[in-house]
């Protein structure tokens, strides 16, 4: 006679499912690119609603090395403050979701004119308790940091020739079915391009930012060589990128709480509402960094330095994002620049 034994499967809380994702020894860490195989697995997503989403461990992989000195594009990545909070918890799902945001200075590379500034930017991961691993990455960078991003730092000579010479270099079947003969040929179709789209600035259509960015992982991986071309070119996955913008809403990833919860912390790193970003303020000299000085963390040795020295400077109020928000008559205080 058969007999049928069926297991119960324990009930989860909401605590036991966060405090197995805060248990993580080494803890979860975005910078440790070498461990990522051990928080992602291939059915794992990571989406930046300007940007697209990228599946796989591989494919979140690169889309977060961009942020970091790993891109060709930034020197040193310090992390001046990090908060984490529990969101949501879904027991038939036997999932959590938990909220890092981060507020750090950055200095780019020499490409981009060593610029340093500061920035916040906002994470919801669902853990998935069952096996251990991180399903879905929402990121949020708000429109104004993505602005600056691309219209005042990457738009510059060095990069679109960077572009191009990828291109040209990394990317030959590329560069011979444009029917491009020149770097100056291609530089000027890539600078007639838009920047990005919309208010909300999504660059993952036909734009120069698009081919900014994944020149950066193409320079690494040719399955990237296609998203440069100007024509339309299917990459060996199929797909056809920085062609068509996916125009993701940013109410498809936060709720208006999550959002409030990350406008509460930009407000208390000293960023304006309507601009993420601001070259780094100083009082002194000290505050500012010099080449050689550790990148700023808490609770990580990075490894990482800075490369250039930067002074700190009074009276300068030739650019708005020299300062805090809106532009007064005197500046509320110095600036770090190269």
């Amino acid at each position: 006679m058969l007999s049928l034994v069926i297991t119960a499967i324990p009930s989860l809380t909401a605590n036991e499912c966060v405090g197995s994702y805060l248990a993580l020894d080494p803890p979860f860490n975005l910078r440790s690119f070498e461990l990522y195989g051990n928080w992602f697995d291939n059915s794992s997503s990571m989406t930046l609603a300007q940007a697209g989403n990228y599946k796989g461990v591989d494919g979140i992989k690169e889309g977060f090395q961009f942020i970091f000195p790993s891109s060709p594009y930034i020197a040193t990545v310090g992390r001046l403050r990090s908060d984490s909070s529990f969101v949501s918890f879904d027991a038939e799902k036997r999932s959590c979701v938990v909220m890092n945001k981060f507020h750090g200075r950055i200095q780019m590379s020499e490409m981009v004119g060593n610029e340093l500034f500061e920035t916040a930017f906002m994470i919801t991961l669902d853990w998935r308790f069952d096996d251990q691993k991180i399903g879905d990455t929402n990121v949020f960078w708000d429109s104004s940091f993505l602005g600056y991003l691309f219209s005042a730092l990457l738009s510059t000579p060095a990069v679109d020739n960077f572009v191009c010479q990828t291109m040209r270099d990394s990317c030959s079947d590329v560069w011979a079915a444009n029917d491009l003969t020149s770097l100056g040929e291609c530089e000027a179709k890539l600078a007639a391009l838009p920047l990005a789209e919309g208010d909300e600035f999504y660059f993952d259509g036909n734009t120069s930012s698009c081919r900014k960015q994944h020149a950066a992982f193409a320079a690494q991986n040719s399955n990237h060589c296609a998203h440069l071309s100007f024509k339309p070119m299917a990459d060996p996955k199929g797909k056809f990128k920085c062609q068509e913008s996916a125009q993701v809403p940013i109410s498809a990833l936060f709720s208006d709480d999550e959002l409030a919860t990350f406008a509460t912390f930009v407000a208390e790193v000293g960023l304006e509402p309507d601009q993420h970003w601001r070259l780094s303020p100083c009082q002194t000299q000290a505050d500012c960094p010099a080449a050689g000085d550790v990148e700023e963390s808490a609770a990580y040795i990075t490894g990482g330095h800075y490369t250039n020295n930067a002074t700190c400077v009074f009276g300068t109020t030739t650019k708005r994002h020299l300062l805090f928000g809106s532009m007064p008559v005197t500046p509320k205080a110095g600036v770090c620049v190269p």
